[in-house]
């Protein structure tokens, strides 16, 4: 889709959200007038002129979609203008008032058991339902399907009406899975054979220097996980401590036991790692100062800085590290506070020294900073374009996805961000796996577009996954 295009599906998007959101916040009280119902219809209609210059079915239908969207916004504003306050107090009272009726000990974010749906509004409007995926929960909310292995989220719509007044309420619910049988030994045994520890920077069963990134304290089937160090003064049990011997003593040898357990069966898993033993004081410097980097937020490189920086206090290797900043005013010197240049000006300069010191040997090592100035509304969505990234279930990529997925709605710049799905009825526009295709399906790959804008300026960007079947 040509850029002109984007642009002004964005704002023609973001114009008509901030006037239906007022509407939606008054819960319709005949804020509707023959102004803001024209507005709505130029909306309409300029979308309508840009689906006639797109080519890409793709895009097409998402401002289909859309333009149905507004449509449907601008009767119900035209109706609830036109119907009479006393009918709209009713429904409005009545749209208040409604609730779900959950059997047994369900709730909205437990459901295993039918819904009852009331028909009736406490002041006597007329309620009908519409179920976001009745072959889960049907429009009635009597008929449950409960999947395996994966909880389905479900919207619950009741239209309440009364004469020619009408509101709409949406409920969300959560239908548990009806997860498979297994047993304690099966649950153990699985989560044994896939358990693992995750090791930081380059470091490997065989080369431990630093602290572990992580010992899972669940399996991937819900086993419980126990951690012992067999030299917690070398490891701890949690692993975020490591002592390394020093260089005379020579490496150490550590044994971490993971005690796994599920219901009254348990199994144990032994992993030996080699701790390496601390360097002399000059190599130990030596070794940090070659290692050191600085960590940069974001798409941010040393040429590039936009945002506070990560500046390590210890080395690798044990050293001690202090900085100092030649811009205090710019960039602090725990680089935790930035202050950019003003849009328009020139980027600035900063040097960061780094002091690396271990007994009495000690180095610098010097980094020259170019931090940006503030960016324009065009770089800000380019900016927010580049870093945007989707996330996924623990065990999830874009190739294998069983469980729903984080979509953002804000970038760091500042930009918003609106999701569409190719597939909604599979995964919804916020990225909730609504259900997935049967084992004797083949997978389904979904199209995920986010819009995003900042100002007066927008852009695309597409992410595709695959839905994995059972």
């Amino acid at each position: 889709m040509k850029k002109w295009a984007v642009v002004m599906l964005v704002l023609s998007m973001f114009a008509f959200t901030s006037s239906t959101a007022l509407a939606h916040g008054n819960d319709h009280k005949d804020d509707w007038n023959k102004g803001k119902l024209q507005s709505c219809n130029e909306v309409v209609a300029s979308l309508n002129a840009t689906l006639a210059k797109v080519k890409n079915d793709w895009t097409r239908t998402v401002l289909k979609r859309m333009i149905a969207n507004f449509k449907a916004e601008c009767s119900q504003g035209s109706s609830n203008g036109n119907g009479s306050q006393n009918d709209n107090n009713i429904v409005n009272a009545d749209k208040s008032a409604l609730a779900l009726q959950f059997l047994g000990n369900d709730n909205a974010n437990s459901v295993t058991l039918p819904i009852i749906l009331p028909q009736t509004g406490k002041n006597g409007s007329s309620i009908s339902w519409v179920s976001s995926n009745p072959s889960v929960i049907s429009n009635d909310g009597l008929t449950i399907r409960r999947s395996t292995n994966v909880d389905i989220a479900v919207n619950l719509t009741a239209v309440i009406k009364r004469n020619s007044a009408s509101v709409s309420k949406t409920f969300r619910v959560v239908v548990k899975a009806n997860l498979p049988q297994m047993t304690d030994v099966q649950r153990v045994q699985m989560d044994s054979a896939a358990l693992a520890i995750k090791f930081g920077g380059s470091d490997t069963i065989n080369s431990v220097t630093q602290p572990l990134n992580e010992l899972p304290a669940k399996g991937v089937n819900g086993s419980t996980i126990k951690w012992t160090s067999m030299l917690p003064s070398v490891i701890s049990n949690d692993g975020k401590t490591v002592v390394r011997p020093s260089n005379s003593s020579g490496n150490a040898v550590v044994v971490l036991t993971a005690d796994i357990k599920s219901g009254n069966y348990s199994e144990t898993k032994i992993f030996v790692l080699t701790v390496k033993a601390g360097l002399p004081d000059a190599q130990r410097v030596a070794a940090d100062k070659a290692a050191l980097q600085i960590t940069y937020g974001g798409s941010d490189t040393i040429n590039r800085v936009t945002r506070p920086v990560v500046l390590p206090s210890t080395g690798v290797n044990g050293s001690n590290i202090t900085w100092t900043t030649s811009a205090a005013s710019v960039l602090s010197a725990d680089g935790k506070t930035i202050h950019r240049p003003a849009a328009g000006s020139a980027a600035s300069y900063v040097v960061m020294t780094a002091i690396i010191s271990s007994g009495s040997s000690t180095d610098v090592k010097i980094f020259v900073l170019t931090v940006k100035p503030q960016f324009t509304s065009a770089e800000r969505v380019a900016a927010d374009k580049a870093e945007l990234a989707i996330s996924y279930r623990y065990g999830d990529n874009a190739s294998s996805v069983t469980g729903s997925i984080t979509l953002p709605t804000g970038g760091y710049y500042g930009s918003k961000i609106i999701w569409y799905s190719s597939n909604p009825s599979l995964i919804s526009d916020n990225g909730t796996l609504l259900y997935r295709p049967a084992n004797n399906q083949s997978d389904v790959s979904v199209t995920l577009t986010a819009f995003i804008s900042n100002g007066d300026s927008g852009d695309i960007k597409t992410f595709t996954v695959k839905v994995k079947h059972y």
